[in-house]
């Protein structure tokens, strides 16, 4: 693979140039889970996107000392403000630049993939996953929400062994591990097989009574920094 197609899996061409909007996907009063509880979420909620497709402020030249942060859309944030999003939470408080990798419906196949070219550029010193469904699949180059013709959860979990294997294995780089809520039928077997991979306790909601709350993004990025000894802005990671 050339560096060329190496930095195009590090962008969400769908998101690229689109206007700023206030809703997103099921972020919106037709595809949300609760429509009482859109109605009286009380704080205002933007969609902006960088010149790479996601959900961030651009990137800034230098970029040895950031925190990668790779995920689906509870990395994105949706139904969140974007300063209540688990990234930008571990932001603020750290002081250190994080990186939100967050694509809506992405794939562990794709998150994989996006880790390992981040590690063949740039070297990282620290990244985060928030691992997805294991049903989903990358197929002809795009995230879908299962495989037809790979379908199950044996199936499924011997695709997510392989992702696993493939950003934990032989790696320099510091890879903290989270799998957002549900993400299994078999969270018990998750638990057991990985034991060093958290499963996300979900606290709270977002607007769309879907995706993490400010409390959820406040607990996550809590084990964040008690992981990697971050409890002050002038603080370095390990």
């Amino acid at each position: 693979m050339t560096n060329h197609l190496n930095n195009n899996m590090l962008k969400v061409p769908s998101k690229i140039g689109l206007p700023v909007t206030v809703t997103s996907g099921m972020d919106s009063l037709e595809k949300c889970l609760n429509k009482d509880h859109f109605l009286n979420y009380k704080n205002k909620i933007t969609y902006c996107y960088n010149s790479r497709g996601y959900r961030d402020s651009e990137w800034p030249d230098e970029l040895n000392n950031v925190i990668w942060c790779i995920g689906d859309s509870f990395t994105v944030g949706l139904g969140q403000p974007f300063s209540e999003t688990w990234t930008q939470i571990l932001e603020s408080k750290t002081g250190i630049r994080c990186l939100n990798l967050g694509e809506d419906g992405c794939s562990n196949d794709t998150i994989a993939m996006r880790v390992q070219n981040i590690d063949k550029l740039y070297q990282p010193n620290i990244m985060i996953i928030m691992w997805s469904y294991l049903s989903r699949r990358r197929k002809n180059g795009k995230n879908v929400q299962y495989d037809s013709e790979s379908f199950g959860s044996n199936n499924d979990f011997e695709n997510f062994r392989s992702n696993y294997q493939k950003v934990n294995t032989n790696r320099s780089v510091k890879v903290l591990n989270y799998i957002i809520p549900k993400a299994s039928d078999n969270e018990q077997f998750l638990r057991k097989t990985y034991p060093e991979l958290e499963i996300v306790n979900q606290i709270d909601y977002a607007r769309d009574y879907h995706h993490f709350g400010t409390k959820t993004s406040m607990s996550i990025c809590k084990s964040i920094m008690k992981k990697i000894k971050l409890f002050d802005k002038k603080s370095k990671y390990c």
